[in-house]
């Protein structure tokens, strides 16, 4: 069982060059899981005001969508994705109790 973090990256008006990062969501559990609350997240994410139509783009391997949202006054571009807790320096021993496989 694992924890994880969904998030939304996206630009702030008036600067190309400047993202925010907001966490949506934590979720505890396995891979699965954590992955289908990202898909959930990615299909309701911040409407517009009169939605036109949204359009979600799978990203990689499925630990990322690109969320583009047209409605009737603004368009939106956001990245949603799921990050997992690999080292907690309050947990006992400071990390969890299985390393990924990537390391």
């Amino acid at each position: 069982m694992g924890h994880w973090l969904i998030m939304a990256r996206y630009g702030m008006s008036g600067s190309v060059d400047y993202y925010k990062t907001e966490i949506l969501r934590e979720v505890t559990g396995n891979r699965e899981e954590a992955e289908e609350a990202l898909r959930g997240a990615a299909l309701t994410f911040r409407e517009p005001m009169r939605e036109k139509r949204r359009q979600v783009f799978r990203m990689g391997a499925g630990d990322s969508y690109l969320v583009r949202v047209k409605g009737m006054v603004s368009d939106t571009e956001t990245i949603l994705s799921l990050a997992e807790l690999v080292y907690d320096s309050a947990a006992p021993g400071g990390a969890p109790e299985k390393r990924p496989s990537a390391w």
